[in-house]
């Protein structure tokens, strides 16, 4: 990958390249669909289909709606999400018990390597309880902010939610927020205390905690070891018994919502989707909300968590639908699907996803355009809180202006692109959408609008044509252990931002909130963060609107020529420190010319800041070393 930043370009080496292929190469291929023998072969007790069953369509009907469950798990990062997902479906059969089976629902390479959620991940389970056979279709969902979105959408689709706390950490930032998102959407919670066999591990405060925050009963916690499977057949019973049924109606006309979606190049686009009413089987024409468009149903089953084609899907189940949607535009995630010539009110869908960091995004060698337009429309199907404007450069040529939820979530963007379709790109700076008001008719009338939004630091108005400048705010959230609340606080002070609340959680842990300028946390806040506070601090952020600021566009010169590319929007109060920093890393940067390269920070036509490449000069003593 080539990345062109504000501190310069750098290029990735030939045997980085090597490495990484070669690394590919070794990585291990799909996993193949598991098979289960007798319940006294794999030791495991007999809740699900035989294999048998399996290689014939599964019969849904055998599930009626009061035997159904929809539940997903959502957690801080690192709180065991996956590997109570894993012990789940070893539990219920779906998967064969084996020292192998880690993150089986993390199925991308980039969740592999990185040991994170990216994409929340489907599963279907049949569980026997109390002589009834149930249906419970589980959403294993991301923990980190950037894919915030993707949990948002899963709770859609379900009716109650597994809250993991890890018990030695404790409620994290990102477990207060998801905890809010499942609230919000008015489901059940169930939490879940999980890491009790570790040696530093203290239920008993995380339940006093979870009481505190979130004020639920700590007789309701269920205490549990996902990574040794203790205590975690009590989670299935308390979702049988504590979250309720879908409510829905199997006789109405059939309506489905359309959750996520992936492509596949030889079946073109598979929807995942949540029926909400009547009931949905191959052979049927349904139409799309989105595009009027009508479809055959191909094939439809669930996922089990590789796919199982059933006859039918029923009101009240998630299950995955084909029907020869063969253009990526066709498959809107948050579409109602319903029968031909029998329409129905569409589903209210998602709302749309906000990009809170934008970067340019070009291909390295222009004739590969195409491709990579392929490419990039190929996942932002599967990732949808990805925004897509055509963009053009100078140096660069045509490209993309990409909308990102976070500076990870470009970056895993950017991985799966070079894993998953082999494209190599060209990255500008991330820079945050800042608003300007225009201050004549003339202006107004030209744009169409009185506040315009700049996500191009490149087309940032000048002054006198706007009345104020907007920043993006952000309320940010900090939970962190007590003795480095003074080195947070001014670390928070440092970057602009407003204290807004302060509650001790326990007697050792603290929460801390906070207004922060986007653009000043956008970076390196969180790494710095971690820094003060040995990694024990956890951080999280949603957004707070715009706010009034000074801010000012400061153009990099190279030799009195302005690098559009490397233009940059800063704070006033920050110009001359950030002008300053960015010359000295172009000068590390840039190769030694057989000319001297002046390099200079600019606001408008005032030089801020300047750092000098010297020329090569001509070695005059190199004859004399020679005669010698």
């Amino acid at each position: 990958m080539w990345t062109l930043a504000g501190q310069g370009c750098w290029r990735r080496s030939a045997l980085a390249a090597w490495a990484t292929r070669a690394a590919r190469r070794g990585l291990p291929g799909p996993r193949p669909a598991p098979t289960r023998g007798t319940a006294a072969e794999s030791k495991t007790p007999d809740r699900s289909y035989s294999s048998a069953d399996r290689k014939e369509k599964i019969d849904m009907s055998r599930f009626p709606v009061e035997n159904t469950r929809n539940f997903s798990i959502i957690a801080h990062v690192d709180h065991g999400k996956s590997t109570l997902a894993d012990r789940l479906l070893e539990l219920t059969g779906a998967i064969d018990k084996t020292k192998n089976n880690k993150q089986v629902l993390d199925k991308l390479q980039v969740e592999r390597e990185r040991g994170i959620t990216v994409k929340a991940q489907t599963a279907s389970l049949f569980y026997d309880y109390e002589g009834k056979q149930y249906l419970l279709n589980l959403i294993d969902t991301p923990g980190h902010v950037d894919f915030s979105y993707e949990v948002s959408r899963s709770l859609s689709a379900c009716q109650g939610v597994l809250l993991v706390v890890d018990a030695n950490e404790g409620i994290q930032a990102q477990t207060v927020a998801n905890f809010f998102l499942a609230f919000e959407a008015q489901l059940s919670v169930i939490p879940v205390i999980n890491k009790i066999d570790l040696k530093n591990a203290d239920p008993e405060r995380v339940e006093k905690q979870i009481e505190k925050v979130f004020d639920i009963p700590s007789d309701e916690c269920i205490k549990i070891s996902a990574k040794l499977g203790t205590n975690v057949e009590s989670v299935l019973q308390a979702v049988i018994k504590r979250i309720p049924p879908p409510k829905v109606h199997r006789k109405n006309p059939l309506r489905a919502l359309v959750f996520d979606s992936t492509f596949d190049q030889y079946r073109g686009v598979i929807a995942n989707v949540a029926l909400f009413d009547g009931v949905v089987s191959k052979g049927d024409k349904i139409v799309s909300a989105h595009t009027q468009k009508t479809y055959e149903v191909n094939e439809v089953g669930v996922l089990n968590p590789n796919e199982q084609p059933t006859h039918k899907l029923y009101a009240g189940q998630v299950g995955y639908l084909i029907a020869g949607m063969k253009d990526v535009t066709e498959a809107q995630i948050g579409d109602t699907l319903y029968l031909h010539k029998q329409p129905v009110e569409p589903l209210p869908g998602f709302k749309s996803a906000k990009p809170m960091v934008f970067a340019g995004m070009y291909p390295i060698d222009q004739s590969e355009y195409n491709n990579l337009k392929s490419a990039i429309e190929k996942l932002t199907l599967n990732d949808s809180s990805v925004t897509v404007h055509r963009d053009s450069s100078l140096a660069l040529g045509a490209g993309w202006r990409l909308g990102f939820l976070g500076l990870l979530h470009m970056e895993v963007f950017n991985q799966r692109l070079e894993q998953e379709y082999n494209a190599s790109v060209i990255l500008t700076t991330p820079t945050v959408p800042y608003k300007a008001v225009l201050s004549s008719a003339k202006l107004i009338k030209e744009y169409r609008e009185k506040e315009i939004t700049i996500i191009n630091p490149a087309q940032f108005p000048d002054k006198s044509k706007v009345t104020e400048y907007l920043e993006p705010i952000v309320l940010g959230t900090i939970i962190t252990p007590d003795e480095y609340t003074g080195k947070i606080m001014m670390l928070c002070q440092a970057r602009r931002a407003v204290q807004k609340n302060m509650m001790y959680i326990d007697q050792n842990r603290i929460m801390l909130k906070y207004l922060f300028p986007l653009n000043e946390i956008v970076v390196d806040f969180y790494d710095s963060l971690k820094s003060l506070s040995s990694g024990y601090a956890s951080f999280d952020y949603e957004d707070a609107g715009y706010q009034t600021a000074e801010l000012v566009k400061m153009d990099i010169l190279l030799n009195g020529n302005i690098v559009e590319e490397l233009v940059t929007v800063v704070h006033k109060d920050k110009a001359y420190s950030a002008g300053k920093a960015i010359c000295e890393r172009l000068k590390d940067s840039l190769p030694r010319q057989l000319f001297e390269i002046a390099i200079q920070a600019a606001l408008g036509s005032k030089i801020i800041a300047r750092e000098t490449v010297k020329a090569y000069r001509k070695n005059v003593l190199a004859k004399c070393a020679e005669l010698l």
